[in-house]
């Protein structure tokens, strides 16, 4: 698409508003809305946005102190440059339509620390390697009859779900909650991003909302609008959503599970049509390829080092508890729900892997790109994977465990080489300062179990 394609676009839909922005390092859609007149003027050019997008916290509490954005250097301007091929009118909004940006610093330089660009450096490797990465995020939600008053009135706490009891892949139940997932689904098709089915999952209000595969940058934009997107339809219907790793101790977990596949061209033959997997090996065990064995072990040799990416809260941890569906420690099985890495060999279009370590508060591009680098790190290497895991993973006692809390796995990725290699030493730097401070908020935040644990018996 260019600015005239544009232009005819933001015709056709009577567009008068144009938000623009991407992800913050939380995978926060932020940025502005600017008139649609003003978009297209403006559009080659870029936007500017203050670089404080990347200096606070979730809750935009400004950080200060970060080694990228701080009060030394005033807070000073990057530029927002619309990726125009991501350009659509917004369906639940009249006159509105959104679009996607890299962030440039004012040079016309990628901005290193920015989770798109992040990605995009992974993936330009797996394209030089002749792999071509395509990918999915498969969230679970838990959706709430509350709006932001009353949440905050009841202190994030005895809210009503949408639907009560558990009711996993209750086709009934479902129904009756058509008139908002079924809205859902709908806006996301007209928005261009495939929901390929949705289900009722295990807890009170719980679905599994799942995104149709796409090379991997357009699948993380895609999962970040829809993150957003998910909660204003569902605040123009009286409800809200949260995709919180772990709302509270007495439920299961949402996973924010990562479908990857490789694919490449082969000789003599042009188009998506000639590709083919490099996971499918005909007549290979499980059909599974050498390539495939190599990836599943860098995936699982870097875990560790790249947790950060993959689980990048405090209450992201509290999720990783023994037969709740999410895992504990780093196995790979076949079909198998227990293991960190699920591979899926059903056919040579479909065969893929899922990496079912990280939760719903995933930034995608982030994980996308621990993920995809973990991988190629294991083919360029020539790794081999640890045994097939055959049965109760939460039962095997020798297996390596998943990090269990922030501060672990900050430190392991401060102390990581290959997460500078593969991610640059200033995103590193930026993002390790970032975490540091979430661990050190958490040092000093009082908690409710904390008052009922301790209040009248210390």
């Amino acid at each position: 698409m260019d600015i005239k394609d544009a232009a005819e676009l933001l015709r056709q839909h009577n567009v008068e508003t144009v938000r623009i922005g991407g992800a913050d390092l939380d995978g926060v859609y932020r940025g502005k809305r600017v008139s649609a007149d003003h978009f297209l003027a403006a559009a080659e050019e870029g936007f500017p946005q203050c670089d404080v997008l990347f200096g606070w916290d979730i809750q935009d509490e400004v950080i200060g102190s970060l080694p990228y954005s701080n009060w030394e250097t005033g807070f000073a301007d990057i530029v927002m440059r619309p990726d125009l091929s991501t350009l659509a009118a917004v369906p639940w909004e009249e006159g509105s339509a959104s679009v996607v940006c890299d962030f440039c610093t004012e040079a016309g330089d990628p901005l290193a620390i920015a989770p798109r660009f992040v990605l995009q450096r992974v993936v330009r490797r797996a394209l030089d390697a002749g792999f071509r990465p395509l990918m999915a995020a498969e969230l679970e939600v838990r959706f709430f009859q509350e709006d932001q008053e009353s949440l905050r009135e009841k202190g994030f706490c005895d809210l009503r779900p949408l639907n009560p009891g558990l009711n996993c892949y209750s086709i009934h139940h479902a129904s009756i909650d058509e008139p908002l997932i079924g809205r859902i689904r709908r806006c996301m098709n007209e928005y261009g991003i495939p929901v390929d089915s949705y289900n009722r999952e295990h807890g009170a209000g719980m679905y599994e909302i799942n995104l149709r595969h796409a090379d991997a940058v357009r699948a993380a934009d895609q999962t970040m609008l829809y993150k957003s997107g998910c909660k204003e339809i569902a605040a123009q219907m009286g409800a809200l959503p949260t995709f919180m790793a772990k709302l509270a101790d007495d439920v299961d977990g949402c996973g924010g599970h990562l479908h990857q596949s490789l694919w490449t061209v082969p000789a003599g033959r042009q188009g998506a049509d000639g590709e083919e997997s490099v996971f499918w090996d005909e007549g290979g065990d499980h059909h599974i390829s050498e390539t495939l064995g190599r990836y599943l072990a860098g995936v699982l040799a870097t875990v560790a080092e790249f947790m950060l990416m993959y689980a990048p809260n405090v209450n992201s941890y509290k999720r990783f508890v023994p037969w709740t569906w999410a895992p504990t420690n780093l196995t790979w099985g076949l079909d198998n729900r227990t293991t960190a890495l699920r591979v899926i060999a059903t056919s040579p279009g479909a065969i893929r892997v899922e990496n079912r370590v990280p939760g719903a508060d995933l930034n995608t591009y982030l994980a996308f790109a621990a993920s995809l680098a973990g991988g190629l790190h294991g083919i360029e290497n020539g790794l081999q994977p640890p045994p097939l895991t055959r049965g109760n993973a939460y039962e095997i006692a020798d297996a390596a465990p998943i990090p269990r809390s922030l501060p672990e796995a900050l430190e392991r990725f401060k102390a990581s080489a290959l997460a500078r290699e593969w991610f640059g030493e200033e995103f590193v730097e930026q993002y390790a300062a970032f975490r540091q401070w979430e661990v050190d908020k958490h040092r000093l935040a009082v908690t409710d179990w904390e008052r009922r644990r301790y209040f009248e018996m210390v």
